[in-house]
């Protein structure tokens, strides 16, 4: 069928409301969300699967082909074979979800502005009024998001995340949208919604080579990065650091430690509904 909408309704009425039926989904852009929509409405099972596990699944059951039916087939498979293990897809406040876009949107805009300064720098043309137009819209996505917050009643949420060292405006509204966006059942599950969890990768003897997974959205782990540098200045922080530098870790891998921190300690202040306290964090 057609991702359209009026074509995915009349397929799905073909079914009874709330039919014994389940529908996985890949969820990329907004363009899953007319299926997810039409299919809430009829009150079927949903499964949203990670598009990244499907890549591998494709090469693990030998498929050579990318097409649309070749992935609705390959999404069917996975679903019949790990639903056990799967969790059912929750719908979520559309006011969530639109602060969660207000966020990625403004990180392209940002990225834009910073290209667009970069690539005329040295040809000598004039960016100042596409400039200035960006960093007005930047400014009315910053007033959006702050309206969201308060229209979501995460204001106070938002707050405790500002009380922790590196966490600043954005990486506070990122986390705290992430920490609402589902449950999580313990902080290490939450660090690895940011796909800061550590990939292990032995066999036999031999000791593989320790990477992140980078799950989850890069842009909040490019907001971490950057509060990572300015949490290492923080008393607390600064000794932690400079431990795991004493361990032989590269300053990159040092901060990544204080981001993985970071993370715990937010995920401690939401679910506790505590503000940051320097000598009750255990962080020195």
């Amino acid at each position: 069928i057609a991702n359209q909408p009026d074509a995915i309704r009349k397929w799905l009425c073909r079914y009874e409301r709330g039919a014994a039926l389940q529908l996985a989904f890949e969820p990329t852009s907004t363009y899953h969300m007319a299926l997810v929509k039409a299919a809430l409405q009829r009150k079927i099972e949903l499964y949203s699967i990670n598009p990244r596990q499907i890549h591998h699944y494709r090469y693990s059951v030998g498929l050579r082909h990318k097409s649309d039916p070749h992935d609705a087939w390959l999404l069917a498979r996975y679903l019949a074979h790990e639903a056990a293990a799967l969790r059912p897809y929750q719908p979520q406040d559309e006011r969530l979800q639109r602060l969660w876009a207000l966020l990625k949107r403004r990180a392209k805009v940002v990225k834009a502005r910073q290209q667009l300064q970069q690539s005329l720098m040295d040809v000598g043309v004039s960016c100042q009024a596409a400039l200035t137009q960006l960093e007005r819209l930047i400014k009315r996505m910053d007033r959006l998001i702050e309206r969201l917050l308060d229209a979501l009643e995460l204001r106070e949420d938002y707050q405790r995340c500002r009380t922790a060292p590196g966490i600043g405006p954005l990486t506070a509204a990122a986390m705290v949208a992430a920490y609402h966006r589902g449950v999580f059942a313990s902080a290490d599950a939450f660090v690895a919604y940011f796909g800061l969890d550590v990939r292990v990768r032995d066999s036999g003897r031999k000791r593989g080579r320790r990477k992140l997974t980078k799950h989850g959205d890069p842009e909040v782990r490019r907001l971490l990065f950057c509060g990572s540098h300015a949490a290492r200045y923080d008393p607390c922080f600064a000794a932690y650091y400079q431990k795991q530098m004493d361990k032989g870790l590269c300053a990159t891998a040092a901060r990544v430690v204080l981001m993985r921190k970071q993370v715990r300690i937010v995920f401690a202040l939401l679910s506790k509904k505590e503000i940051y306290r320097p000598m009750a964090s255990g962080v020195a």
